[in-house]
């Protein structure tokens, strides 16, 4: 019974811990991103190959850079891939991106828009990418395209 009581009063302050990833991002929550050890670093041209093997995904710019609060804009280069080498780039995908922030259990708030980068093959443009809290998120791209599909995932600590 003990335990259940314990579990109860809990549930409020963990509602209550998330309650500024609603879209207004008033937290005040603190984070010190050096110490986080699951992230990875940002660098313009961070280049990853999806789970599949399929396509590989290049991070070209973000804006801010490096990724902070509030909205951000990503530009991602998508090519395909076969025996672990890059090849052309990727016209014609269509992507669901997912901001999530795994200590807290939630998405964000805000529906992210793909946009073909005129004139740049394989360019996509992502917008708004929604980082309401500081903290640890992973921003699953899952990508279907003519050439395969994949899933990638970058991982950035956002400072408060």
């Amino acid at each position: 019974m003990r335990l259940a009581l314990i579990a109860l009063a809990t549930v409020p302050s963990l509602a209550a811990a998330c309650s500024g990833d609603d879209g207004t991002g008033d937290d005040t929550q603190t984070v010190n991103c050096a110490e986080e050890t699951r992230d990875e670093d940002f660098v313009a041209g961070l280049e990853k190959a999806g789970q599949a093997g399929a396509l590989d995904f290049k991070l070209l710019t973000a804006d801010p850079a490096p990724p902070a609060r509030f909205d951000n804009t990503w530009v991602v280069q998508v090519n395909a891939m076969s025996n672990g080498i890059v090849g052309a780039p990727v016209n014609g995908a269509s992507m669901a991106v997912t901001p999530y922030m795994p200590d807290h259990g939630h998405v964000s708030p805000k529906t992210v828009t793909l946009q073909p980068v005129a004139g740049a093959d394989g360019q996509y443009t992502l917008t708004p990418i929604y980082f309401g809290m500081p903290g640890y998120w992973e921003t699953t791209l899952d990508v279907t395209t003519p050439s395969g599909n994949d899933t990638v995932v970058f991982k950035f600590c956002i400072p408060s």
